[in-house]
């Protein structure tokens, strides 16, 4: 089980997309080494995931700032299709 950073909703690993950050600040959505988030692969996810006011994201133990989020959004978007 983990956690949504977008709904904050658990749900089982295989269901969520994984991403992470990686030195220099790049993200890299997909397993990878490392801390990293948890997202539905889920459009209304994603954008809360975006808009969130503290931008802090647990998982990896800091604060995004909210273009890094638009950047992670927009590799996830672009990686896989969301659902509405």
């Amino acid at each position: 089980m983990r956690l949504c950073v977008g709904c904050g909703e658990r749900d089982a690993k295989s269901q969520l997309l994984r991403f992470s950050l990686r030195e220099g600040d790049t993200f890299v959505v997909g397993a990878g080494n490392g801390r990293g988030g948890y997202l539905h692969p889920q459009q209304k996810c994603v954008r809360a995931f975006v808009s969130s006011r503290s931008g802090f994201v647990r998982s990896i133990g800091m604060v995004l700032s909210k273009e890094m989020r638009k950047c992670c959004a927009t590799m996830i978007e672009q990686s896989v299709p969301l659902r509405p």
